[in-house]
């Protein structure tokens, strides 16, 4: 036993740790026994189409069962001038969620508990798959780091992703949220994508096919992250030559994969089809995006949101990425590309700030790119004299412990969700609820206007 502690690698330790705090956390705050959390706010648009279909017999509400009139209130949709009720979000999530809403549903229905899609039972489930995927993903990520750097760089990597950044929020408390399994499914591409390329396979073209498909029905604007295996490893005019004859080989396998994605978006075009009559539907309504008005500061300095002023420790991997360029490594552009594209996007849409929320959360979904940034960081850091890099570690884990207390801050409401200021800021920092209360925060905060941000009238 002694022997095989001793051949765990320190990376895998990382993991380990990473999953025993957030168990341990997830059942210490026991958000299934709280009426407003877990299947709540966006969660509830994404989460829907399961109870739809499987409870109340109808996914497309117009004819559910009885039980539906009981929660009708629970389920969130737009409602077409034609009286078509269509939920918000593509479908996704509810693919991802459904391993556990079914052993959910099994377990209430054989413990004659309340089956009805919303009960505690079906919380935890949800709480469970947020755990889950949240190992995938580092699993996944572990394995891809190793094949460009040490155990210890990756150890480290893991370590300020996990504890670091706002990636553990959306594991503990914001669960049921998008960002953790859109980190995992892009982790486990990414490495499929280089092993690919080391050695296509019908195998793992099948699954890379079915990864991107489901990646971007989670979330349409992950489109974008098909930049990484068009780009990977392009540095030269030749190496585009040899990209372009080696595709030209495998073309083959390049349409299975682009069938297999489209396959996974086959019940969503359906379900579309079904419920307003089209096959494609803009379920968004009224909500888009303004390329023409990017809200690049705001969305990474400003105190409602700014992406680097609450994960301050990314700045770090955007210097390991800008180290990156600078060396001319063969990875660089199709890191560099799909982040700065995607950070663009996220910055055009109407609501900038991404709703409620503990930071700029959408940027955990590029993460295990940014992972790359911040490993070859660690990797140049580890060569310092001994003064500079014992200051830069002790200031990295500074940050990773302030990223845990304004974690704490957020859950306890003093770190607004999405009302921040500059005065509000600095009215609580370094304090927590012992100290200082939401009441006293109140008078500092700044509600941002909702409505004339869909027109485009952007709230600073």
């Amino acid at each position: 036993m002694l022997q095989f502690i001793k051949k765990i690698e320190k990376d895998t330790w990382v993991i380990l740790l990473l999953i025993f705090i957030s168990t341990y956390s997830i059942f210490n705050l026991k958000h299934w026994k709280k009426a407003d959390r877990v299947i709540a706010y966006d969660v509830v648009s994404y989460y829907a189409y399961l109870p739809a279909t499987f409870i109340y017999d109808d996914v497309t509400l117009q004819h559910p069962n009885q039980k539906f009139n009981e929660y009708e209130h629970t389920f969130w949709y737009h409602e077409t001038a034609d009286g078509n009720k269509i939920f918000k979000t593509s479908m996704g999530m509810a693919i991802l969620y459904s391993p556990f809403f079914f052993l959910s549903h099994f377990y209430t229905l054989a413990t004659d508990g309340v089956a009805s899609g919303f009960s505690p039972p079906y919380k935890f489930g949800i709480a469970l798959s947020s755990l889950f995927y949240m190992l995938i993903g580092f699993i996944f990520l572990r394995k891809l780091l190793r094949k460009f750097y040490s155990e210890k760089v990756t150890a480290y990597t893991l370590l300020f992703i996990g504890l670091g950044t706002n990636f553990y929020y959306y594991t503990i408390i914001g669960v049921g949220m998008p960002h953790i399994y859109l980190f995992s499914l892009l982790a486990t591409t990414v490495y499929f994508t280089v092993k690919w390329f080391e050695q296509p396979s019908f195998k793992k073209t099948i699954f890379l096919g079915v990864l991107f498909g489901l990646m971007v029905l989670v979330r349409p604007t992950m489109l974008i992250l098909l930049l990484f295996p068009l780009l990977f490893n392009l540095n030269s005019k030749s190496s585009v030559t040899e990209r372009f004859y080696f595709l030209k080989k495998h073309i083959l396998q390049v349409l299975i994969m682009a069938i297999f994605a489209f396959i996974i978006w086959i019940p969503q075009f359906i379900y579309w089809k079904m419920a307003s009559g089209n096959y494609l539907f803009y379920s968004y309504t009224e909500e888009g995006f303004f390329f023409n008005d990017p809200q690049i500061i705001n969305a990474l300095f400003s105190f409602r949101k700014g992406w680097l002023l609450y994960t301050p420790i990314m700045t770090f991997a955007l210097i390991g990425l800008g180290w990156i360029a600078y060396k001319k490594e063969k990875i660089t552009w199709s890191l560099i590309v799909p982040i700065i594209v995607y950070f663009y996007v996220a910055s055009c849409w109407w609501d900038w700030w991404f709703g409620g929320s503990f930071g700029y959360r959408t940027m955990i979904d590029v993460m295990p790119l940014l992972a790359f940034g911040l490993a070859y960081f660690i990797q140049q850091l580890l060569i310092f004299s001994k003064p500079y890099k014992t200051s830069i570690f002790a200031l990295l884990f500074i940050l990773l412990g302030f990223n845990l207390f304004q974690t704490r801050q957020a859950h306890e409401g003093l770190l607004h969700h999405d009302s921040m200021t500059k005065a509000a800021y600095f009215k609580i920092l370094f304090k927590l609820q012992t100290q200082i209360t939401r009441e006293e925060v109140k008078p500092y905060l700044k509600a941002p206007d909702y409505d004339g941000a869909k027109k485009g009238e952007r709230d600073q």
